[in-house]
């Protein structure tokens, strides 16, 4: 089958169905203009017939062949050029012809009262005879009247309208393709956006030179609203596999730390073997509920629950992981016991551990962290303070952007990958708190907001 592009599709129909439209016209008009043309011809040769019989009847009640023949003059201006008029006795025998341009048939005593359509020595005619009676003579009158002009200029006519139905043609496709070149041009910008969007793997922003306010234009922003969402969905899923990626760093390592303290002395020490299984069955129960809060949080679906989470207990549990992957830090809680936030504690923790991770990553001195937690007239105030090497105040802005990093030379040798604090501030804004950050050269300061836990 031959492949067919739409603008060719849309020419051929155009020329073909604009070539019939006229086509169907001029044959119309062809045979209307024959019928009317034809009817004039007849009508021509009944008023010349009429014309010599009034004069005949004019020359008085009597006339005889001599009289006839001696008006042949007068008669002959009566006829045109195109006819021919003959008068016949009573036996058929033809007395007098009158302007031979037309050619007669034989003649036969059966008059022919309508004009008959007839053809003669290949030359069409129209015919009609009739009687005469004036006294003395006795016999019948007919005329030739000839169709050759009118044929010719109908053979003209025909000739005409060919040559004008092929002009519409050609020019019909000209103006189809031009058409069509015009009214696909957006199709087309659609069908390039599509196929560089399947090029680069949706990596590139749709971006259309002009949106029409017709049903291709709705198209076209239907499919950039599409390519958003996958570009969207693109990126949170992205986002989720690097944030995952970054998450799941802590818990494996105390799980691989647990693992090498079995492998050296867990065999045969009981009670270690059993610390260390339920210290790495709790992680591994913190990593799936991990992944879960991850993936809710790369689809924008975190539903906030109601959850009665210490900051105290969180905080002892952090530093009993961190003696194991950085025995060198000291963290200290600083605040009361019974304070807590509106959010689940692995929440808290990633907030905390990420935190507690940059603090320690980005220091040259014995890492020291204070957590202070405090509560005032509305909301619950958790600060976390550092004494490493400082945000300078140009990065301040661009700390919680994806990816970014103040220092890459520093992050080439400690291996952070910019998204510690992009995790915080999404894990912060999911539970409808805000983060702040002060920071000079002895250290860091980050403050947490969270509205005041209360149980309606």
């Amino acid at each position: 089958m031959i492949k067919w592009t739409l603008q060719k599709k849309w020419t051929y129909s155009a020329a073909l169905s604009i070539f019939l439209s006229f086509l169907m016209m001029c044959i119309i008009l062809y045979f209307s203009i024959f019928s009317w043309m034809l009817m004039s011809e007849k009508k021509v040769a009944q008023n010349t017939l009429n014309e010599v019989v009034s004069f005949f009847e004019s020359q008085g009640p009597v006339i005889s062949v001599q009289d006839i023949q001696r008006n042949r003059t007068l008669i002959n201006q009566l006829v045109n050029q195109e006819q021919s008029v003959r008068i016949l006795n009573e036996d058929g025998i033809e007395l007098l012809r009158i302007n031979d341009a037309s050619p007669f048939k034989e003649f036969s005593a059966s008059t022919i009262e309508e004009f008959k359509k007839d053809e003669v020595k290949g030359q069409p005619i129209y015919l009609k005879s009739a009687q005469l009676d004036f006294g003395l003579f006795k016999g019948y009158i007919e005329i030739s009247h000839s169709l050759a002009n009118f044929k010719e200029l109908m053979q003209y006519i025909k000739l005409a309208m060919i040559i004008f139905a092929l002009i519409a043609l050609i020019l019909s496709a000209f103006i189809g393709y031009s058409l069509s070149a015009f009214l696909l041009k957006p199709i087309k910008e659609l069908r390039d956006e599509m196929q560089l969007a399947k090029d680069t793997r949706f990596s590139k922003e749709v971006n259309f030179e002009k949106i029409s306010n017709d049903e291709i234009g709705e198209l076209m922003k239907i499919y950039k609203e599409l390519m958003n969402e996958v570009n969207e969905t693109i990126s949170r899923q992205d986002e989720f596999i690097h944030n995952v990626s970054h998450e799941l760093r802590t818990p494996i390592q105390v799980v691989e730390g647990h693992l090498a303290l079995l492998n050296r002395w867990g065999k045969e020490e009981r009670e270690v073997l059993d610390e260390s299984l339920d210290i790495s069955l709790l992680e591994v129960q913190k990593m799936k509920t991990l992944i879960e809060e991850m993936l809710k949080l790369a689809k924008n679906e975190r539903t906030i629950q109601e959850a009665r989470t210490s900051v105290f207990l969180v905080v002892k549990e952090l530093e009993q992981k961190f003696q194991v992957l950085s025995p060198e830090a000291s963290i200290v809680y600083q605040g009361s016991e019974s304070i807590v936030v509106n959010m689940p504690n692995t929440t808290l923790e990633q907030i905390l551990r990420n935190l507690i991770e940059n603090a320690i990553k980005y220091n040259e001195k014995k890492p020291s962290i204070i957590i202070e937690a405090k509560e005032e007239s509305d909301q619950t105030v958790i600060i976390v303070s550092d004494n490493g090497v400082g945000i300078t105040e140009e990065s301040l802005p661009r700390i919680f952007d994806r990816f970014y990093t103040a220092d890459e030379a520093r992050t080439k040798t400690k291996g952070g990958s910019g998204l510690g604090l992009s995790i915080v501030q999404r894990l912060v804004g999911a539970y409808k708190g805000n983060i702040q950050v002060q920071s000079n050269s002895n250290g860091s300061n980050f403050l947490l907001f969270f509205p005041k836990f209360t149980s309606e």
